[in-house]
C-alpha cells in the first residue's frame, strides 16, 4: 500500500499547531492581528487566500471536469449533503453554543458566524489523502459553495439576530452582503477551480490521460 508523506501522515498535528501559534501570536504579539488585516482587500485576507490556493490547486487539478453533469444528477447525495450541512450541522453549531458561550454572547456570535460557513478547502484535502471520489468530492464542494453564496447572510440573520432573543439571549445585528461572501469564495474557491479546470481541460488532449494522471503532479503523491 502506498505510504502518505511525513507531511501528509502528520496533518493534524500541523493543523492543532498552527491554531496554538496563531493564539500565542495575538496574545505575544497582538501587532500581528493589525498587521495581518493590513493585507486584507475588503473581507478577503491575501496571505490565506495564497495559501489556500496553492493547498487546492493540486486536488482540483486532478478532477475530471466532464463528469461533473453526472453527479450533479444525484440528488441523493446532494440532498442528504443539504441536510448535514444546512439543516442537522446548523443547529448543533447553534445548541452547542448555547451550551457553552450562553453568556459570552460576542464568542457566541463568533462561534456562530464560523460553524455557518460550510469547510470548503479541507474536504478536497482530506478527500484527496483518503482517495475518495474526486468528482463528488468537487461537486458537493461546488454545491455547498453556491448556497453559501445565496444564504449564509440569512442564515447569519435567523441564528445571530432573530433565534438568540426567542431564548432569552442578547441578539446582534449583522450586516453581511451577499456581494461580500461571493467575492471571497470566488477567490478562495473559484480560483483554483479554474486553474485546476483549465490545467486538465487544456494539457490532458495535449499530453493525454496516461501522462497526464500519472506524470504531471508526481511531486504530489495525493493526486496519484
Amino acid at each position: 500500500m502506498k505510504r502518505l508523506s511525513f507531511l501528509d501522515q502528520f496533518l493534524t498535528l500541523w493543523i492543532f499547531l498552527a491554531m496554538a501559534l496563531g493564539v500565542m501570536l495575538g496574545y505575544f504579539v497582538p501587532e500581528t492581528s493589525e498587521a495581518l488585516s493590513k493585507m486584507s482587500v475588503g473581507t478577503t485576507s491575501i496571505p490565506i487566500a495564497i495559501g489556500l490556493i496553492i493547498m487546492m490547486y493540486p486536488p482540483l487539478a486532478k478532477v475530471n471536469y466532464r463528469r461533473l453533469p453526472e453527479v450533479f444528477k444525484d440528488t441523493k447525495v446532494l440532498g442528504l449533503s443539504f441536510v448535514l450541512n444546512y439543516v442537522v450541522g446548523p443547529i448543533l453549531m447553534f445548541v452547542l453554543g448555547v451550551i457553552f458561550l450562553g453568556g459570552h454572547p460576542a464568542f457566541l456570535t463568533g462561534l456562530i458566524l464560523i460553524g455557518l460557513a460550510r469547510c470548503i478547502a479541507m474536504v478536497i484535502v482530506w478527500n484527496s489523502l483518503a482517495e475518495g471520489d474526486a468528482e463528488y468530492a468537487a461537486t458537493l464542494v461546488a454545491f455547498n459553495s453556491i448556497f453559501q453564496v445565496l444564504f449564509y447572510s440569512v442564515y447569519a440573520w435567523f441564528f445571530i439576530t432573530f433565534l438568540p432573543p426567542l431564548i432569552g439571549l442578547t441578539g446582534y445585528e449583522v450586516n453581511i452582503s451577499m456581494k461580500d461572501i461571493a467575492v471571497s469564495v470566488f477567490i478562495y474557491l473559484g480560483i483554483p477551480f479554474l486553474a485546476g479546470m483549465a490545467t486538465r481541460l487544456i494539457l490532458e488532449p495535449i499530453k493525454g490521460t496516461e501522462w497526464y494522471t500519472r506524470h504531471l503532479f508526481r511531486r504530489y503523491r495525493r493526486l496519484r
